[in-house]
This record gives C-alpha cells, sequence and structure tokens, in this order.
C-alpha cells in the first residue's frame, strides 16, 4: 500500500520568536503540476489554545493575481520559511501551514508551548 500522492511537513522551533518550515514533498513516481490561483502558494498562521488566530504570514502583504503553476517531480520537495519575531504569553499555541494549491490543497497543523524547554518538532 502506498502513501498519499504529497505529503507535508512542518517544522516548529520557539527561539527568539517563533521559526516555521513548511515542506511538501511529490511521493509519485511522475511530476505532479501544482496549480495556484495567484502568486500566494502558501501561508503560515499561529493560534491560541482557544482556536484564536494571533498571526498570519500574508496579513499585510501583497499577491500578483496571475495564476501560475508549479512543477513537482517525483520524489521532490518544495519548502518555505517564515520567522515571527514577537513573544508569546507562556501558554500553548498551534502553528498551521497551508499549501494554497488549487488542485493538491494542503494543511498542515503542529502544536507547541512557549515557556517550555523544548519547542515542538513535527514530521510526517
Amino acid at each position: 500500500m502506498s502513501g498519499p500522492p504529497v505529503s507535508a511537513a512542518l517544522d516548529v522551533l520557539v527561539r527568539d520568536g517563533i521559526e516555521l518550515a513548511f515542506r511538501v514533498t511529490n511521493n509519485e513516481v511522475r511530476k505532479l503540476e501544482l496549480q495556484f490561483p495567484s502568486g500566494q502558494t502558501h501561508d503560515f498562521a499561529v493560534v491560541d489554545s482557544l482556536g484564536r488566530e494571533i498571526w498570519r504570514w500574508s496579513e499585510g502583504r501583497l499577491f500578483t493575481q496571475a495564476l501560475q503553476t508549479r512543477v513537482l517531480e517525483s520524489n521532490a520537495s518544495l519548502s518555505w520559511s517564515a520567522r515571527w519575531r514577537e513573544s508569546l504569553a507562556p501558554g500553548r499555541y498551534a502553528a498551521i501551514a497551508t499549501l494554497l494549491s488549487e488542485n493538491r490543497p494542503i494543511e498542515q497543523r503542529v502544536e507547541f508551548v512557549v515557556g517550555a524547554a523544548q519547542a515542538a518538532d513535527s514530521r510526517e
């Protein structure tokens, strides 16, 4: 039995703010075309323990309104990263990364704790 045609991983590091790394991998033996409705290919968000959004990477950014296609070769990955230099109060949070592809949308969510000795790290 094979896995999903496209997989995703989101890594979260709490250090001088929040560092996010999102990776999408083509698990197929053939290339995939990812179609996007604009220049924005992905997004990141952070929510608190009640699910309230407290940060979104794309907020205040402008993106082209042109359609685009990205080719992802077999076993290849696309990666994006972001850093939010905000000091958060101690507590539980979740980071959410979204691939905004029209034909292969993916969302990855990782919970993490601020104020603990170590941040959560997720790999799928």
